[in-house]
This record gives structure tokens, sequence and C-alpha cells, in this order.
């Protein structure tokens, strides 16, 4: 680049004619004393006759030639002209010359000459990927000049030029626009195992291929594209399997080279490399047929795990798809049970599960394509179901024992009983392993309700459990007294004494006093009374017949079980008497005896004895109850004295055996 210094005096319609020429790139003024810059000229390989115009073509080298217009308060140390770039790409800079100014140099005004090689190349991305790219990218850019003066003040002019080094230009067609970063939408090409590339090149001097490069040494080495066989799109697939994961912005391009072999301005090939991510079901590996919905969660790496809304420019799961053996249950979207952009986990719903041994599989898929996925093998169990076969068919009294037993079935027909655990009110009364079943004895203790507990745990460590409530009657006790033999015709009381348990009486207990004649086997009720405050109840009979009785206690609902005495023999004897028996006697004579019988049967026979002098009864004689319940007998006594009598009636079925007072003749 050259430079050329003049300065002069310029005729004021000269300087008029100049500013018009820049009319369309204004000056920048520091203040109203300051520098003044104006564009004189501008040509280039491109030609034109030097005017300067708003947008004009520039090619290859580029001469400026602009006056400055200098305030002594405020003379200008140095001027810089050039060409920006149009920062499309990174690490191109900007072509520039600087021109240093003598004192007095631009006093009133200097006119400055500057060269500019708008085709000029610089080493880009790493010299082994041998990228000349040009300082000064094709298209719309610039001509600066910024005039700087000791104060510090800077004044600046611009005038807009179109450079046209006839580069060939390369775009990315599936790459997102740069405002994808505001929008939330996914930025940079997507990537897992491979990453496939688009690239549309053209150019006015031809493409002669299309390079993909990088700045990291990380990434696959620099590929050509493959030429399209028609149109303008090149394409190639890199091998990013290697690559670690994150959003690559700045280190990947792409770059088109015409036929020459010039290379145009690199385009930035921002990618995202997804390899996946891992899942994590929350769900065990025995599980019942119904367990759903089922939480899911996964993990990015931590390159791609941002925050919201940040994490929408990255990677996150869209769908899942959970199977069960190869066969697809069910498959949860976006907006379902998550929501977009969302990094933490996501809930699926399972179908009625078959029993068995499966396989359940966890597909998820993000937002750039990538899968992560988990095989989870499960056995689908039932619950071990109890049914009580014993224990509860009526109340237990207290201080008895009571066996509770049931049977197990399962609906997978594998579960099993593998242990099991008896208790009452939390006591543990009985315990079990498979094969045997369920079952214990309980003493029962306390009255009131208790609950019965029985606690399955099978192979696969479910846990079942079934409760059943049982009621604990109080014991009675009945106890019944009454006199053991009784005269015919005369009252028999009876009385029952009823305790319940901890030796309180029964007080209100419905008490039965039953009956059963001799020689029969049917117990009758006589009569029921209700117990005292102090569990006491009395009956009071006429004796007629020989029989038995007992107290039978009626059961109160709830409170207490029913209870029956020890049965009481009752004899009952006849009423035996003697009408005026004879106080004396002659041994030889008959003497005549009448003795009555109540009640009487006809026929029944009286014995009437005497006593002997061991005390043992002799009988003397018989006689027959007539029809009105008398009997007479004439007795001979052998001998003289004095004799002890008496009449006996034996015993029969309704009554006891029964004997009549004595009573004494002397015998002479």
């Amino acid at each position: 680049m050259g430079i050329s210094r003049s300065v002069r005096s310029l005729a004021v319609a000269a300087s008029t004619a100049v500013l018009c020429a820049a009319a369309l790139a204004p000056a920048a003024v520091a203040d109203d004393t300051g520098a003044v810059i104006t564009f004189d000229g501008m040509s280039s390989d491109a030609g034109g006759d030097g005017t300067v115009s708003a947008g004009q073509t520039v090619t290859g080298t580029t001469d400026v030639t602009f006056t400055v217009h200098a305030d002594p308060d405020d003379e200008p140390t140095d001027a810089v002209v050039g060409i920006t770039g149009s920062n499309q790409y990174q690490g191109t800079g900007t072509v520039q010359q600087t021109i240093a100014l003598s004192p007095g140099q631009c006093l009133p005004s200097c006119t400055l000459h500057a060269t500019l090689d708008t085709a000029a190349t610089r080493q880009f991305g790493g010299s082994t990927n041998g990228v000349a790219a040009p300082l000064v990218n094709d298209g719309a850019n610039s001509v600066h000049i910024e005039v700087d003066s000791p104060r510090p003040r800077t004044v600046t002019a611009d005038t807009a030029v179109t450079v046209d080094n006839n580069r060939p230009v390369v775009t990315l067609p599936d790459l997102p626009g740069e405002d994808a970063w505001t929008n939330h939408e996914p930025v940079g090409l997507s990537a897992d195992g491979e990453l496939s590339l688009r690239a549309t090149a053209t150019g006015a001097n031809g493409v002669s291929r299309v390079r993909y490069f990088s700045s990291n040494s990380t990434w696959p080495a620099p590929v050509d594209l493959t030429a399209p066989a028609s149109g303008a799109t090149w394409t190639t697939t890199l091998d990013t399997s290697a690559v670690r994961a994150g959003l690559w912005a700045g280190e990947v391009f792409v770059v088109a080279y015409d036929k020459d072999g010039r290379a145009g301005s690199p385009v930035r090939a921002a990618a995202l490399v997804d390899h996946g991510f891992t899942i994590m079901p929350k769900l065990d590996t025995v599980i019942h047929p119904g367990e759903t919905p089922v939480i899911v969660n996964y993990a990015y790496p931590s390159a791609l795990n941002k925050t919201f809304p940040s994490n929408l420019n990255y990677a996150y799961p869209v769908s899942t798809t959970v199977s069960l053996d190869g066969k697809a249950q069910t498959t949860t979207p976006v907006g379902a049970y998550t929501y977009q952009g969302n990094t933490d986990g996501f809930i699926a719903d399972l179908d009625q599960l078959p029993y068995g041994t499966h396989t359940l599989t966890f597909d998820s898929v993000d937002n750039r394509g990538a899968h992560g996925r988990v095989d989870l093998p499960v056995r689908v169990v039932s619950d071990v179901t109890p049914t009580w076969t014993g224990g509860f068919q009526d109340f237990p009294v207290a201080g008895s024992s009571r066996t509770y037993a049931a049977t197990t079935s399962a609906a997978d027909g594998v579960s099993r009983a593998e242990h099991w655990t008896l208790d009452v009110d939390g006591t543990t009364f009985a315990t079990g392993s498979y094969p045997a079943r369920p079952s214990g004895t309980w003493k029962t203790t306390t009255t009131g309700v208790h609950t019965v507990t029985l606690t399955i745990v099978s192979q696969y460590g479910d846990t079942t459990v079934s409760t059943m409530p049982i009621r604990v009657l109080a014991a009675t006790t009945t106890a019944l007294t009454g006199p053991a033999t009784s005269t015919y015709g005369h009252k028999a009381a009876f009385t029952a004494t009823v305790a319940r348990t901890g030796a309180k009486p029964a007080s209100g207990a419905k008490v039965s006093f039953q009956y059963k004649r001799a020689g029969t086997t049917v117990w009758k009720t006589q009569a029921t009374v209700t117990a005292d405050s102090t569990g006491r109840a009395t009956y009071t009979t006429t004796a007629r017949h020989n029989g038995a009785w007992r107290a039978v206690t009626a059961a109160k609902n709830l409170t207490w079980a029913s209870s029956t005495s020890k049965t009481l023999t009752s004899h009952v004897k006849a009423v035996l008497t003697v009408s005026r028996p004879a106080a004396k006697a002659v041994h030889g004579k008959p003497v005549s005896f009448t003795a009555h019988s109540s009640p009487y049967v006809k026929g029944t026979a009286l014995r009437f004895q005497a006593r002997k002098k061991d005390g043992t009864w002799v009988t003397l004689t018989s006689a027959t109850l007539s029809t009105g319940g008398s009997a007479t007998a004439k007795i001979t006594f052998p001998r003289a004295g004095t004799w002890t009598l008496r009449v006996y009636r034996p015993a029969t079925t309704d009554l006891t055996d029964t004997y009549s007072s004595t009573w004494t003749v002397k015998v002479s």
C-alpha cells in the first residue's frame, strides 16, 4: 500500500464541489472549531472517474483522497483510513492505514491520500487449515476516516462502498438465523455421532471446492464437501462421535474456493453436538400392573444442561416412548406431562401390564433428534391375597383360646406368602414361612374389641396386610343351689348366682330355671328370672316329682357369653303318716295299723317295719294302698316288749324313699 501526502489551499468553489460530491457520506465534526474531513476522490481496480458516490463499487487496490480542514487550537496529529469487515465471520480483521501528521501540516488544510488493498488476505482458523481468508468481505462495507488531535478529540467521516472482488459466497441453509438466540429457538446445526452438512456456494468466478474446517483440534480434520451433480448445494457427513457434547459456536467454519483457488469469506457453522442423555426411570424392578404413572429423570452433560430459558437454545427431550418387550405402550409428547425445555424429568403413563418377566424400554428423543434409552428388566407381580378360614365364626370368650387360620392366593400364580406374622393389637402370637400356611392360637385376655392382623411378605418383598376386628366377650359362671330333698306338695326354693370375668356380678342377667322330670330326657324352662345387683336370681316351686334342675344364663349381646350351672338332683318324698296307731298290744294277738300316703297310686305297697336291737329295720308285713290313699295292715307281735315301728314307702321314678315317723307299742 502506498501513501502520498500533499498540503494545499483549496479555492472556495473547488471546496464546494468536493463537499457536494461527498454529500452522501456526511462528515462527523467534534465541535464548532474542530477539523473537517471531506472525501475528494476514490478509485480502484474496478475503474471509475475518481468521484465519490454512495455505495460505489471498489475492487482490489482502492485509492482514497480526502482533505482535512484543521483549527489551530485543535491541530490533528494523525489520520487513520480503513475499510471495516462486514463481521460475518471471526478473526479477519480490518484493512487500514495510519498517516502521521507533522505540526502545521494541516493548517489550515491538507489533502491526504491512502491506498487500501481490499483483496488482502490473512491466514484464518489456524495454519493447518490453509485458509487464506479475505480481510474485507465482499458486499456492503464503508470507508472510514478518523482524524485525531491531542486534546484528545477524534473526528470521523464514512462513505458507503460495495466491495466486489469476485470471491465465492457460501451459505448454510440449515443453520438457524442469528435471532434464534433472542427467540429461544435451537441454535446451531445438530450432530450426534455424525454431522450432516449442506452448503450452497456461488461465485462469479465459479466454485472449485467447498471446505469444512475447524480451529479446534477436537473436531474432525478439514474435509472437502462433495460437489453437486447440479445446482449449488454441496454436502458431506462428518464423524462427530468423538467430539464432546456442547455448542461449538465459534470454531467451526465452511469456506468456498473459486476456480483460481481463492477462498471466500468463511461462514461460521455453529454446531451443537448432542450425544443424547442418560435416562433414569424411578421404577422398581418388581412392580404391579397398575403402577402408573412412572417418573423418569434424565441428565444431559453439563455443557448442554442450561437453565431455562437458555436451555431452549440447546437440547431437551420432546417425546418419550415406553415399550414393553419391544411393543410401544405409550408415547408422551411435550405438553402432556412435560414442558418445552424441561431439563428435570417427565412422567410416562403405563397401561395395565401383564404378569411375568418383561423388559420396559424408555426411549426419549430430544429436539435435536438425539436419543436417550434405557432397558429396564421388570417382573410384574400381584399381591398375595389372604382368605381367613378360621377364627371369626363367633365371639371368643375371655380366657379361652382361639385359632386363626388363612389360606393365600395370588393372581400371577407365582407370588406366595414367603413370611407371615399374626398379631393382636400389635402383639405377635404366631409367625411362619413358606410352605406353612398362616395359622396361630391366641389366648384371649381382656374383653372388648381387638384387631387381628395378618401381615404377609412375598418372595418379591411385597407386603400385604389384612386386618379383622374381633370382640372378646366376658365369660360367665352360673352356680345353682337348692334343696336336695323336698316333701311332696311343699315349697322348694332354688337360687342361681351368676358372675362374669373379673369376679364381677352379672347384674341384670337373664337366668332360666330348667327342670327335667325323672325318667325323661327333656329340659323344660320353668321360669326366667333377672339377676339382681349381686348376680342372684331365685325361683320357688311346689315339689311334685323327682327330677333335675339347672340354671342357664343367657348371653348378653356383645357383653357376655352364656353359661349353664351344674345339674342339681332334687328328690321329692311322699307325705306318709299313720292314723292314731295303737300304743298297746298283747303278743300273739293281731293289731291293725292304717297308713296314709300322699300322693298315692292304687296298689302301691307300703311296708310296716320294726327296728331291731342292732338298729336295722325289718319288715313285719306289707299292705297296698287303696283308692283312698290308705293301707291297713294287721301285725301280730310274737313276744312281749316295747316295739318301735315305722311305715316305709319304697322309691319310685317320681318319688324317693319315704319313711313315716316312728311310734312305739308296748306288747304284754
